[in-house]
């Protein structure tokens, strides 16, 4: 691909004289410019280095400079001016432009040099982003996403899919099943992301403080505010941006939501400067926002927005020939942070959690191994170390067909009963073969 190069000056001639030493190389594109306004709009062509005039009638370099910085703070400046001021030079390698080159006689020398040390600053700064990112990713194979069932199997395709554009994502699933650990894994899959994994907890922030949270606020804009601060939005540029529980956020503020999500422009809390973002965006919630919406507790027009990706992860009782591997790994990692000896899980144990229902998903399941590695004797973790709640909880929360309901009703007894099959079946006024039957199936466990 061509080198983008824009370049602004007043004078005419001055201006015809840089592009034609720029264009000598013909990989450089070069456009002019001497209407300022005219290059800020401009800039959406994504021009990799812009060359500014420090002196100029209409508006001067510095306040150039730093509309250019505000639309893209990235962008390669280089200043080129008919004076040597040294403070000023000074202020502006501060503020983050590349280098200031003097029109002197040797102007193409010094431009020509200016340019590859720009070319050659930004090549080896792409390979350090693009080496950290395969640093990412390579940590993502070794732990993120663990499991051998089939539905993980389509996760981590889906994760692929969705880290390789800039659609909206949504994902759905009960607590516990691991909604921040797939933000993540998406953060790591993306090669064209520079900034950073930011998130935040909608459900754990007080309504009156996420609107700053959020959007950030300027010096002296309410009560307390003593000095500006940098919302979520402009931490996430060129990252991601994680809403997790984004159901729990007030109606009134969701429209302001939308609106950033739409234009990706945001206004700090008693400032007038529209900001530009640019962030790619991973909502996150375990209720059903349809519902929600015929509630009227959720903009329908919000829903439409987010849900461009939607990725559901599945509880892990249904999945449970995840749950032995699972065990293995939070046993393994457990030893390795304390620098202990890997224990080792017994049948009896991993049949003993095969058998329960794991309300709290795979959080649960984590803290249930870690407790046992921690009362388990001579490294090795038996049944009577897996220490599961005895007040376990009806499973009537969602929306699930009649028969679902069938299965997990008389599972939920046979949990609290410890599988006393007979009880079970006087309790439920149903035969001892039903259930039988249902186990041979697959819709029930039985210890």
């Amino acid at each position: 691909m061509r080198y983008k190069i824009f370049v602004i000056d007043d004078d005419l001639w001055s201006s015809k004289k840089i592009k034609h030493i720029l264009n000598m190389n013909p990989d450089h594109d070069v456009s002019l410019y001497s209407d300022p306004f005219k290059l800020l709009k401009d800039l959406s062509k994504k021009p990799d280095l812009v060359c500014v005039d420090f002196l100029m009638p209409e508006m001067d370099g510095k306040q150039l400079i730093d509309k250019i910085f505000k639309i893209n703070p990235n962008q390669d400046i280089l200043v080129i001016s008919g004076q040597s001021n040294i403070p000023v030079v000074i202020d502006l390698l501060k503020a983050g432009v590349k280098d200031y080159i003097i029109k002197t006689e040797d102007l193409k020398n010094s431009l020509w040099k200016s340019v590859n040390n720009i070319k050659e600053k930004k090549k080896l700064t792409n390979e350090i982003k693009s080496l950290k990112k395969q640093l990412r990713n390579k940590s993502l194979q070794k732990a993120d996403i663990i499991g051998k069932d089939l539905s993980i199997k389509l996760l981590n395709a889906h994760i692929e899919k969705a880290a390789s554009t800039n659609i909206n994502i949504c994902i759905t699933g009960e607590t516990g099943t691991g909604k921040e650990l797939v933000a993540k894994s998406i953060f790591n899959s993306a090669v064209n992301l520079s900034g950073e994994f930011v998130s935040i907890n909608m459900s754990a922030i007080p309504s009156d403080l996420l609107e700053s949270e959020l959007f950030g606020h300027e010096k002296g804009a309410f009560t307390g505010a003593d000095q500006r601060k940098i919302g979520l939005f402009e931490k996430a540029n060129n990252g991601i941006l994680f809403l997790d529980e984004i159901a729990e956020i007030d109606f009134e503020l969701q429209a302001k939501l939308l609106r950033a999500i739409e234009e990706r422009k945001i206004r700090r809390l008693g400032g007038n400067e529209l900001i530009n973002v640019n962030f790619k965006l991973v909502t996150a919630t375990h209720k059903d926002l349809t519902k929600l919406i015929k509630q009227n507790k959720f903009r329908e027009d919000l829903y439409y927005r987010i849900f461009g990706f939607p990725i559901h992860l599945i509880p892990l009782r249904d999945r449970r020939n995840d749950i032995p591997v699972l065990s293995e790994y939070f046993i393994n990692s457990l030893a390795k942070q304390n620098n202990k000896k890997i224990p080792i899980i017994q049948d009896d144990a991993i049949k003993k959690l095969g058998n329960y229902t794991f309300p709290g998903n795979i959080r649960e399941l984590k803290s249930i191994i870690e407790l046992a590695c921690v009362l388990c004797e001579d490294y090795i973790i038996k049944a009577k170390d897996i220490r599961l709640p005895n007040v376990k909880k009806a499973p009537f929360t969602e929306e699930k067909t009649l028969n679902e309901y069938n299965n997990e009703i008389i599972q939920y007894y046979l949990d609290k009963y410890n599988f006393n099959v007979k009880k079970v079946a006087q309790l439920l006024d149903i035969g001892v073969s039903t259930i039988y039957y249902l186990a041979k199936n697959n819709r029930i466990h039985l210890k």
